[in-house]
């Protein structure tokens, strides 16, 4: 745990800050974070839980404030972002925060709702972005990992969602304090094995998220007040979720160290934990030449939070929800197919009785050492024995997308475009990936949601 500025001191940092006051490296990489998010928005439309839970919303009608993505039709800004956010979360190949064990882009889809609304341009939004990072990190890393194992989802990123919000809306200091706290009445209390057991309404928590987040400011733009000492109080926010209250309430670090630079973008789908086995059995395949048919077995060792969380058997139909929180499905799948991202989560692909085969062989076990290292690494070992003899050892200290192994801006571009090129055309991927890279002034944020409306299939 790591102690957090109050509830205040974060709301006069997100207020004064601007986009002039953004270093390089960080509107950089705001960008790449923006861009990626709505990639995984699109990749996700089309999945069946996430087409139900939208539906409920457009079927529930209401004024049409805010464009929800990829879906063909706008609501009113707090639904929409509920709708943006199912979407962004269900594949799980959205970013993460390792020190926080959460997402910060569940903050975003709030942004583009009411950047929207309020027709901002590209750079107030990428400000606002940056802001709800800092504020969302900084709650989330401080009660990380005590709020997983005490059986909570650090739910940080409604917090920051609020923040950036109110600064788009406007608002001053006090007044994005008020967001901050009138956002915990709004906010889910999501308890992360409900997550794990992966029921198809899963999703439905990143949407409550943003949802929150819009409402929390809406409210204190309203007049309503909230809590103002809701992050730092004995009884607050991260006492309650860390199990310790926060004493150290200094703000000196605000603007200078960055957390949104530790954000990591996942380079294959689904949970994050499951990533270290996935790519060590995914090189192993290339390496070795594999064929899945022939494995008998694969041991997997690992640290006990992916243990807790994803050490997930799948049946013989499972949904995407259950794929994505799956290390044996997952494991399955890039052994398989050598590749783990969307396309892995189709109805083909989850059925397919070889993938299910060798996810039926994974096994996991803890491993001293590797838990000895968490969470400053994720590290899986994984041994694959085959029909020949053969037994075969990988271990990845660090997955591909970890801010320490990043992907590079045209493999960023390139997860992007497979996204939403199939879905749009090649034009606009190529249109919203390059405002965004290049962040031209006054762009109107309802461009970049107009071109992404309304898909060709």
């Amino acid at each position: 745990m790591t102690a957090v500025p109050d509830t205040l001191a974060l709301a006069e940092f997100v207020a004064d800050l601007s986009y002039e006051d953004l270093p390089a490296e960080v509107t950089a990489k705001v960008g790449a974070l923006v861009l990626d998010f709505l990639g995984a928005a699109v990749g996700g439309s089309t999945t069946p839980e996430v087409v139900a839970l939208v539906d409920l919303i457009r079927w529930r009608g209401g004024t049409p404030e805010a464009t929800v993505l990829a879906a063909g039709f706008s609501a009113p800004v707090a639904d929409a972002a509920f709708c943006t956010g199912v979407a962004a979360d269900v594949l799980e190949h959205q970013d993460g925060y390792r020190f926080g064990g959460f997402h910060p882009s569940h903050t975003l889809p709030a942004l583009f709702a009411v950047a929207e609304h309020v027709d901002a341009d590209l750079r107030s939004l990428l400000t606002a972005a940056a802001a709800s990072y800092e504020v969302a990190n900084r709650i989330g890393r401080a009660v990380h990992p005590s709020a997983t194992r005490a059986g909570w989802f650090p739910i940080a990123a409604s917090f920051g969602a609020a923040a950036g919000c109110a600064k788009l809306l406007g608002l001053p200091a006090a007044r994005i304090a008020d967001a901050i706290g009138a956002a915990s009445f709004f906010a889910p209390a999501v308890l992360i094995e409900s997550i794990f057991v992966a029921p198809s309404a899963k999703p439905a928590f990143a949407g409550q998220i943003a949802r929150a987040g819009v409402e929390g400011a809406l409210a204190a733009a309203a007049g309503l007040t909230g809590w103002r000492e809701v992050v730092e109080h004995p009884r607050g926010l991260v006492s309650v979720l860390g199990g310790t209250p926060v004493t150290d309430t200094t703000a000196t670090a605000l603007g200078v160290e960055w957390t949104v630079l530790d954000v990591h973008q996942k380079r294959w789908a689904g949970c994050r934990h499951t990533h270290g086995a996935a790519q060590a059995a995914l090189e192993l395949a290339v390496e070795h030449d594999l064929d899945p048919d022939r494995v008998t077995a694969v041991d997997v060792e690992t640290y006990d939070i992916a243990l807790l969380l994803v050490d997930r058997p799948v049946d013989d139909r499972p949904t995407t929800v259950a794929c994505t929180l799956s290390l044996p499905y997952t494991v399955g799948a890039a052994l398989t197919d050598r590749a783990l991202g969307g396309d892995q989560y189709a109805t083909e692909r989850r059925e397919d009785p070889r993938v299910l085969r060798v996810a039926d062989l994974v096994r996991l076990r803890p491993a001293a050492d590797l838990e000895a290292r968490y969470p400053e690494f994720t590290a899986t070992r994984v041994t694959i024995t085959t029909d020949d003899g053969r037994s075969l050892t990988r271990l990845v200290d660090v997955p591909a997308g970890d801010s320490r192994a990043p992907l590079s801006t045209d493999d960023l571009v390139a997860k992007f475009g497979g996204y939403v090129g199939p879905a749009f055309d090649t034009d606009t991927a190529d249109r919203v990936a390059t405002a965004l890279l290049a962040q031209p002034a006054d762009l109107p944020v309802r461009v970049l949601t107009g071109l992404l409306a309304v898909t060709r299939t």
